[in-house]
């Protein structure tokens, strides 16, 4: 059997497509923080914190956007 020539037996490194995952990259660009100002961000909280939009306002508004903060808001007041 001939050598086989490696570059067509093993695909070429595939680069991520940031464009796939948008919410994904928005989130990770500021978890210490709660952005209500971006769809994107809201819709990744209240995902993230099994909440509702009003319940996300509600705790950032008693507790500011710190992330740590609006968790410790809303594990009191579930």
């Amino acid at each position: 059997m001939p050598d086989a020539d490696p570059t067509k037996i093993i695909p070429p490194a595939r680069q991520p497509d940031l464009s796939e995952q948008p919410e994904e990259r928005a989130a990770a660009a500021d978890r210490d923080a709660v952005d209500l100002e971006e769809p994107r961000t809201v819709r990744y909280w209240t995902e993230t914190l099994g909440v509702s939009e009003e319940q996300l306002h509600t705790a950032v508004e008693h507790a500011g956007v710190s992330a740590e903060e609006v968790r410790k808001y809303l594990g009191s007041h579930s």
